[in-house]
């Protein structure tokens, strides 16, 4: 396992830019659909977690705190039907589940290391799933969709593709490629926490 001191910067998705002043939408199976902006989310307690990052590339930097909003709180104001089950943590049409079980440890981030969260590394808002792979770490957030059923999650799927390709996943490819059913899948790998290059970590 090779141990780095930092993660490591890459090229922007084109449109992560524009998430910076979009307001945080929570949707889905709630009651109350909200849509929070930065003022909102200012008023909600913040919580911390330090844990090593570990990309299943072989690396990993040790010791990284990150500062955020439990999930489920920001989740809970919107008062989550009771067929909810799972969230969907989405930036643009990328997607993660997380279960509500789970929402309670999970934290949204906006701050790394005692210092606000840079877009390189998915400001305003990043998911950070303590303990989970590094393919959960979504960048960029702008949606949480409360459903009943886990989504397809769109980390995990390019991540093994990505491992199974060996050599690619070290090549740089440029934003808004499709795959070959017409699928964002570069711009979507971005937006995960892990493998290297193309998942801008």
């Amino acid at each position: 396992m090779e141990i780095r001191d930092r993660l490591p910067v890459h090229e922007l998705p084109e449109d992560a830019r524009e998430v910076a002043g979009r307001p945080l939408r929570i949707d889905g199976l709630v009651a109350r659909p909200l849509a929070l902006d930065e003022s909102d989310l200012a008023s909600f307690r913040r919580a911390e977690h330090t844990e090593a990052f570990t990309c299943e590339e072989g690396w990993s930097v040790p010791g990284l705190r990150w500062r955020g909003i439990k999930l489920w709180e920001i989740v809970a104001r919107a008062q989550p039907l009771p067929s909810a089950r799972y969230v969907r943590v989405c930036a643009g049409d990328y997607a993660v589940p997380v279960s509500l079980e789970d929402a309670d440890r999970a934290l949204l981030c906006d701050g790394l290391d005692d210092q606000p969260l840079t877009l390189a590394h998915g400001a305003p808002w990043r998911l950070v799933l303590p303990g989970r792979e590094c393919f959960t770490s979504v960048k960029w957030v702008d949606r949480l969709e409360v459903t009943a059923d886990p989504c397809p999650n769109d980390g995990e799927r390019i991540a093994r593709a990505r491992l199974r390709s060996g050599p690619p996943l070290r090549t740089s490819v440029r934003a808004g490629h499709r795959d070959r059913h017409g699928r964002r899948d570069t711009v979507a790998a971005c937006r995960c926490g892990g493998l290297g290059r193309l998942a801008g970590n």
